[in-house]
Order: structure tokens, then sequence, then C-alpha cells
């Protein structure tokens, strides 16, 4: 609360901050669905993320989130999981002003990268520039 009155920053909006800065990781392949053990946290956590594999807790001044990625292969998981926390916990902080206390990551899967897709995909964005 500021003199002005209070800011209150709902947990959907620091979910797409962190969807964000997780999408932008390079040994990231996606978020997915957690598996939470409790029913209430899961029917919450689909409405409050889309299912997007992001649990955020929010109170006044703070915030805790819980996130389950698909990684891809070739990455040291440890280190991902680091640059993972540490860019979520930058951007939350810079952005809402909360304090971050904890960024739990979940490593769910490991998947290869298809090179003939990302290469087909390169020819099919040149080949729409081209038009």
């Amino acid at each position: 609360m500021n003199e002005l009155g209070n800011v209150n920053i709902s947990q959907e909006v620091v979910a797409t901050i962190a969807e964000s800065v997780v999408s932008e990781i390079e040994g990231v392949n996606s978020l997915v669905g957690g598996t939470s053990k409790n029913e209430i946290v899961k029917f919450f956590q689909n409405v409050s993320s889309g299912g997007k594999g992001i649990e955020v807790e929010v109170g006044e001044t703070e915030c805790t989130l819980d996130l389950y990625i698909v990684a891809k292969m070739g990455h040291k998981l440890p280190a991902l999981a680091g640059e993972i926390q540490t860019k979520v916990v930058k951007a939350i902080t810079e952005m809402t002003g909360l304090k971050v206390q904890e960024v739990n990551v979940y490593i769910q899967k490991i998947v290869k990268e298809d090179k003939k897709e990302v290469v087909q995909t390169a020819v099919a964005e040149t080949a729409e520039i081209e038009e």
C-alpha cells in the first residue's frame, strides 16, 4: 500500500511474466501441466495459468512459483534450472516489485530437437518472405 491506495498483482500477471521469460530460454522446449498432488491446486492452476505448467502463489509483497518444464536434450539440466530461476526472479522483481521467495523448477521431460523440422520451418519462412 502506498499513500494513494492499494496495488494488487494477480497470479495470472506473475504467471504471464514467468511464461514469457521461460519461453525465451534456449534449453527450454515448453512448459507442461504440473503434477500437483492436490486436486484443488490442479484445478486452480489450470484456471489461473491456462494449464501452462506454472503454479503461482502471490502475497501482499512476495510470491512463490512452481514451473514444470520440458527441456531440450543436450543442455546441462542443473545449469538450465539455475538460469530459469535467475531470469524469472529478475523479471518478476523488476516488473512487479514483488519479492520472489522461491522459483521451483520441475523438469518433467526431456526431448530431442528435430533438426529436420527446424530446417523445414526456416525454409517455409524464407519462402514466405520471397513471395
